[in-house]
């Protein structure tokens, strides 16, 4: 079932689904929206009830006027649903709302998988920085798209690793969320540097990483599982920045065996 929910400041497409009495809130990757959670939903809807939804400013949601604020966003669809003591699992920028969100409002929450994790607080690496500059500096929407899928997906590895239903995936989502201009935007934060509380997260983490992905994000997850209680870090090798569309079959195995603990 489709539907849309208003927040303050977004209107916001969901997509609910699944039949289990245990509840998961799937937040996409910054490069992405939630089409990239494809596969992960068919293989848990018949085990639990699955939340999918478009950041506002991706996909298929808006935000309404000139600012968002992301964590009242994720607690206005779960308040619309009258959900507490959900599992998260995030990627990327979805990780770091998810981090913040945790940190905000901890009753909500009672296990989060961390998918190459963003967060606050972090100082990016030259290499971010290049980047960034490189696509302030491109004005063409297809010089933008494919700097994005060789500096996100394919790195340094041959095109021919790479699955082209998951190319195809990527091109489609970038071409659709680069459409979108998000300049003008406010994004307000009300934690600016989550890295500083992170010993304060006591639910059960999981953090997945692409060995082949960005050295920022590799580092990100290693210092999570050093500061987090209660974390665990699996890394997928062949993969990228968003693992689970490389190489599904493992990420859905580390994914159920997490979730399925102590159900």
């Amino acid at each position: 079932m489709n539907e849309f929910i208003y927040s303050k400041h977004a209107k916001i497409s969901v997509d609910k689904s699944g039949t289990g009495e245990e509840v998961v809130l799937f937040i996409h990757a910054g490069i992405a929206d939630k089409r990239m959670w494809f596969n992960e939903i068919k293989s848990l809807a018949h085990q639990y009830s699955i939340i999918n939804m478009d950041l506002p400013g991706f996909g298929k949601s808006e935000i309404l006027g000139t600012k968002i604020e992301y964590t009242d966003v994720i607690r206005t669809v779960l308040d619309y649903y009258d959900l507490k003591q959900i599992a998260i699992v995030s990627a990327s920028f979805g990780a770091k709302i998810a981090i913040d969100f945790c940190l905000i409002f901890p009753e909500y929450v009672n296990k989060m998988v961390l998918v190459s994790p963003a967060i606050s607080g972090w100082e990016d690496s030259a290499e971010i920085t290049e980047y960034e500059q490189m696509e302030e500096s491109l004005s063409s929407l297809p010089e933008r798209i494919e700097l994005n899928y060789n500096f996100w997906i394919k790195r340094e590895r041959n095109e021919k690793s790479i699955n082209l239903t998951t190319k195809d995936l990527m091109y489609n989502m970038l071409f659709d969320n680069l459409s979108i201009d998000t300049s003008e935007i406010e994004e307000v934060e009300l934690i600016d540097n989550s890295l500083k509380r992170i010993e304060n997260i006591r639910q059960p983490i999981l953090i997945i990483n692409g060995a082949q992905d960005v050295s920022d994000f590799i580092a990100i997850g290693k210092r999570l599982l050093s500061k987090i209680p209660n974390a665990k870090l699996k890394v997928i090798p062949e993969a990228a920045h968003l693992p689970n569309l490389e190489n599904s079959t493992i990420f859905i195995q580390y994914l159920l065996s997490f979730l399925n603990q102590s159900k």
